[in-house]
């Protein structure tokens, strides 16, 4: 369960954010990786390091390696994984693809070799996803992703019964399953949504009002299944105004996701309960990675432009430690 959000404010910053829900604690940190630090080996010819650095939440696992759930690298490219159970079909039987991935490998690969849109599409195009379990959980992860680069442009990439599909995302909002075709065409249930206030309505000698402010909202769904995380999504980032710079960026889209966000205890899954262990908005125009967790819900910042892309080693830091940008740019 995740919900991600495109925009781009009116000085041309684009950003992407989303939501990380998830059952199992996945203890994520911000980590940034150097060029030439990352060992894929993604076919039998082609054993490749990364090319670009970038920074994004990772879990390190016990064996060195990293899993990253989302990221954004020095070329302004940013990714992230969302969950898309009972849709999810790779195309794991067609081995005649240049690259080899298992799907938890796809946001780093992405981030390590491309730049723009077109040089992701043209990379998963090119890839074999595999049917490869991620260790710590057991389970082949079934993921779809959402790429943006810095022109804005956004698109999201689904495997279903082992096809390709690469969707525009001109809407700018994803969720999790079903799939986007689903979503947009779902979006036409709720065309009345508005955010006007309704006015009075007359019935015979009766005179109906709203109790209140809002009333053009009147039907917006306020559960957590992925289709009306997507209602939602969309039809607040379409009501935002006054998005002038990444500051107004930011800080509407940490709103918009607070209406999504899960607290612990309100969606039991059978072993568990999903919550939202993170969110993070990475601002591709200027490489900034912003985040809170949820036990510190102050707003964190990366600035990857900072570090240094040769560095000899990575960095990851832990909670509290990323400077608290936000709010010193508010003095």
């Amino acid at each position: 369960m995740c919900t991600s959000v495109t925009m781009t404010t009116k000085d041309q910053t684009v950003l992407l954010a989303r939501t990380m829900d998830f059952a199992v604690i996945l203890d994520a940190e911000p980590t940034f990786i150097p060029r030439k630090k990352l060992f894929f080996a993604n076919d039998k010819n082609d054993d490749r390091k990364n090319d670009y650095a970038f920074v994004g939440m990772a879990r390190q696992m016990d064996n060195g390696e990293f899993v990253f759930a989302d990221g954004l690298n020095e070329k302004g490219l940013s990714c992230a994984a969302l969950y898309f159970s009972g849709y999810a079909d790779y195309n794991s039987q067609d081995s005649n693809k240049k690259y080899s991935l298992a799907p938890h490998d796809v946001v780093p690969f992405l981030l390590s070799t491309c730049s723009t849109i077109e040089d992701a599409t043209r990379t998963m195009e090119n890839a074999q996803v595999d049917n490869t379990a991620l260790d710590f959980l057991g389970i082949v992860l079934p993921l779809h992703w959402v790429i943006t680069d810095t022109t804005g442009k956004s698109i999201v990439v689904e495997y279903t019964e082992q096809t390709l599909h690469i969707y525009e995302n001109s809407i700018g909002v994803m969720t999790n399953s079903p799939d986007y075709k689903w979503h947009t065409t779902n979006l036409r249930n709720y065309i009345g949504l508005q955010p006007d206030q309704k006015t009075e309505v007359h019935l015979k000698d009766m005179v109906m009002k709203p109790f209140g402010e809002g009333a053009g909202a009147f039907g917006l769904p306020g559960d957590f299944t992925p289709p009306s995380r997507f209602v939602r999504a969309v039809f607040l980032k379409n009501c935002l105004q006054d998005i002038q710079s990444e500051l107004d960026g930011i800080t509407s889209l940490f709103h918009v996701l607070a209406n999504v966000d899960i607290p612990k205890g309100v969606v039991k899954t059978t072993q568990a309960y999903d919550y939202t262990q993170y969110t993070s908005v990475m601002v591709n125009s200027t490489l900034n990675y912003y985040y809170k967790t949820y036990n510190n819900q102050r707003i964190r910042c990366i600035q990857l432009d900072n570090e240094d892309f040769d560095a000899t080693s990575g960095k990851i830091w832990s909670n509290g430690d990323a400077e608290d940008i936000l709010y010193r740019n508010r003095k």
